[in-house]
């Protein structure tokens, strides 16, 4: 016998209505697994600006943000990514986001803290004991409330905290053992009063730089020396003009992740909330890519001929000694209660 649905009206009408059924369950398990579809989101085309050569994982995070974001709006958002500061170096990046030029930057926060003091915090020498201290400050409640007065005041938006690592002090012919090492070194240092404050306290003769004319001035002679975390030496290629690098650990470059307010106040909350979803999983990556490939890059500088020093305890307590009028003199200035949180923070 020959039966087709038509020939069957009762079974035809439970199979769409099980069918229909079906279906639904499908799309409400889309969404809960998924978030919202690529149709929810509006067609976005974005600029993505930073300073850091297209080798770094700072850039590599930056670019893997641009990508995901896109993949998961299912291509309606493009961001464009400018490496390099080919559109701005890092204080022009931030102001460029206050204005909304820029809508996404990674900046170091010594940066911002030229427009935020607070945020100077992150700078002080030695309050960071390792990584996982530096990651309890800027995911904790501290950076959050930083990351808050920052919105206040200059409207811009943290979405997340990369990093470079703690910073190292090359030179190029003199080898960096003790304070008295860097007494009269023309040394090259971030543009904001703490980080020159720093290198006087040492004896040094700071002059501050951007990253990008950094590699010129060594190789010029314009300054003899200048601090970095490892990977910004490697990808930046100061190991080409410096014959020493000392592995001081002094301060903990946190990069922020940075959205502009105009951006924010335009974008549906769907889209809000795939941004900052992507910052904090590309930070994550980021992190760990950085930290994983710094013994490769410090291997690769001795074997081209980079003198590598390690401080003994004694001579990192020196360096901390000799650091420690940068406390005193910024400790009202950042918040006493501010700093104690910071060191306490678990």
């Amino acid at each position: 016998m020959n039966l087709t649905l038509s020939n069957r009206p009762g079974l035809t009408s439970r199979l769409f209505r099980t069918a229909r059924t079906a279906v639904a369950a499908l799309s409400v398990s889309l969404v809960v697994l998924g978030g919202a579809s690529a149709e929810d989101y509006p067609e976005m085309t974005l600029k993505f600006g930073h300073p850091y050569n297209e080798t770094h994982p700072l850039a590599k995070g930056a670019q893997m943000f641009a990508d995901k974001v896109k993949e998961k709006s299912g291509g309606k958002i493009t961001i464009q990514v400018f490496p390099n500061s080919t559109i701005g170096s890092s204080r022009e990046l931030v102001e460029s986001a206050q204005i909304g030029v820029v809508d996404f930057a990674l900046v170091p926060t010594t940066n911002v803290a030229s427009f935020y003091p607070p945020l100077d915090i992150f700078y002080l020498p030695f309050l960071f004991r390792d990584s996982e201290h530096a990651y309890a400050v800027s995911d904790g409640p501290v950076g959050q409330a930083l990351y808050d007065g920052l919105q206040k005041q200059t409207g811009i938006h943290t979405l997340a905290m990369y990093e470079s690592g703690f910073r190292t002090i090359t030179t190029r012919d003199k080898k960096i053992e003790m304070p008295d090492d860097m007494k009269g070194v023309k040394f090259r240092v971030v543009n904001n009063p703490l980080n020159v404050a720093t290198f006087k306290a040492l004896g040094a003769n700071p002059t501050p730089m951007a990253l990008s004319e950094v590699f010129t001035g060594l190789q010029q002679g314009t300054v003899d020396g200048q601090d970095n975390p490892v990977g910004n030496v490697k990808a930046f290629g100061f190991d080409k003009v410096q014959g020493n690098i000392t592995l001081s650990r002094h301060q903990w470059a946190g990069i922020m992740f940075l959205a502009s307010d105009s951006l924010w106040q335009k974008s549906p909350d769907n889209v809000k909330e795939l941004f900052k979803e992507t910052a904090i999983e590309t930070q994550d990556w980021e992190r760990k890519e950085l930290n994983a490939v710094e013994a490769t890059y410090l291997d690769e500088m001795a074997k081209g001929g980079m003198v590598v020093t390690r401080l003994t305890p004694e001579q990192a307590a020196a360096f901390q000694k000799a650091m420690e009028p940068v406390w005193a003199e910024y400790k009202d200035k950042i918040g006493a209660e501010l700093i104690q949180s910071a060191v306490e923070a678990k």
